[in-house]
């Protein structure tokens, strides 16, 4: 493999350009380049590289480093370098990675090395995926092969979680993560389909519903008003809160919300069909529209996670936070309730 430039190609995208959190082949930013293999993910600082490379017909991994926006160019030579010398030991038949010779077989290896260290980069709730899999998933099926574990094991898991006195609404977030990983799983082309798809969800029925006072409904307003002096960074969210509170549909309704189902000039937003059918239209208000207006045209979505263009899976950890800053008592069984006519 030929030692290639590191002056960067007139057509070559900026960093900026690549979706965020998405794994590119080095080729998309630097067309010129003839390396295969030399992988990167774009986060909103950081362009973390990796080797993706097969040996004995086993596909292999190796991370190779996190650099900076600003450093990421001076230290391509480097990386070409090291896939260049990867490269040379599969020709003579050697593993190319000295410390990895196998990809991660089993859920408790995979977990470690790939999810963790992802989700580290990709989330502010880390720990709490930590924790889920240090208590939860790895004492039971962490030595598992990932071919092996399948939807009866998972069913078995969770039931006992049950027994163990969580709640519903906490076993379906194992449940949750346990989904995401057999999904990045089949990205890393260990398995095929997904187990937990055939595992049913626990029915949360254990709610509470509670009114706020009017009290509550000012401090509420006021954090939302003015998020930042409350140490709440994440403006999306925020956005939703406040737009759920305007109209009162569901919060799925709302985060699912896509550009092309709302009218900005008539406020006729489109939902779909409805148990009958029929089309469902709201007009929105104009406080209701005042939100989308504010919000970036970026993503397909309006709420869209700007990491990842897609909806939030979660907005729990921001809304307690929310709620913590207002001073109002939170429960996860709990679900709040606000007339429209006080908050207008």
């Amino acid at each position: 493999m030929a030692k290639s430039s590191i002056k960067a190609s007139s057509q070559a995208l900026a960093l900026s350009e690549f979706e965020s959190g998405k794994e590119f082949d080095i080729r998309k930013y630097r067309p010129d380049l003839k390396v295969t293999g030399l992988r990167f993910v774009i986060t909103a600082q950081h362009v973390r590289t990796l080797a993706r490379l097969t040996f004995q017909g086993k596909k292999i991994s190796k991370s190779l480093g996190t650099f900076s926006h600003a450093d990421f160019d001076q230290n391509l030579e480097k990386l070409l370098s090291q896939m260049q010398g990867f490269h040379q030991r599969i020709a003579q038949g050697l593993a190319p990675f000295d410390d990895v010779v196998k990809p991660a077989n089993t859920l408790r290896e995979f977990a470690l090395s790939i999810y963790m260290p992802s989700a580290e980069m990709r989330k502010k709730s880390y720990k709490d995926d930590e924790a889920k899999l240090r208590m939860h998933i790895l004492p039971v099926i962490g030595d598992y092969p990932f071919e092996d574990i399948n939807a009866g094991m998972l069913n078995k898991l969770l039931t006992e979680l049950r027994s163990k006195g969580l709640t519903n609404a906490s076993i379906n977030r194992v449940r949750a993560l346990l989904s995401v990983m057999f999904n990045m799983a089949i990205n890393h082309d260990l398995i095929q389909v997904n187990p937990v798809s055939k595992v049913p969800k626990f029915k949360e029925n254990n709610q509470i519903e509670r009114y706020l006072n009017a009290q509550e409904i000012k401090r509420l307003m006021d954090v939302l008003n003015s998020p930042h002096q409350h140490g709440i960074d994440n403006l999306i969210i925020v956005a939703i809160v406040k737009f759920l509170l305007l109209t009162g549909v569901r919060k799925r309704e709302a985060m699912d919300m896509k550009w092309t189902d709302v009218d900005l000039t008539t406020g006729v937003w489109l939902l779909g069909e409805n148990k009958s059918g029929k089309a469902r239209r709201i007009t929105l208000n104009q406080d209701a529209l005042a939100i989308l207006h504010s919000l970036p045209r970026q993503h397909a979505f309006i709420f869209a996670n700007p990491m990842t263009g897609q909806p939030f899976n979660d907005m729990r950890k921001t809304f307690q936070s929310i709620m913590k800053a207002a001073s109002i008592g939170i429960s996860e069984s709990t679900t709040y309730g606000i007339t429209l006519q006080v908050l207008l």
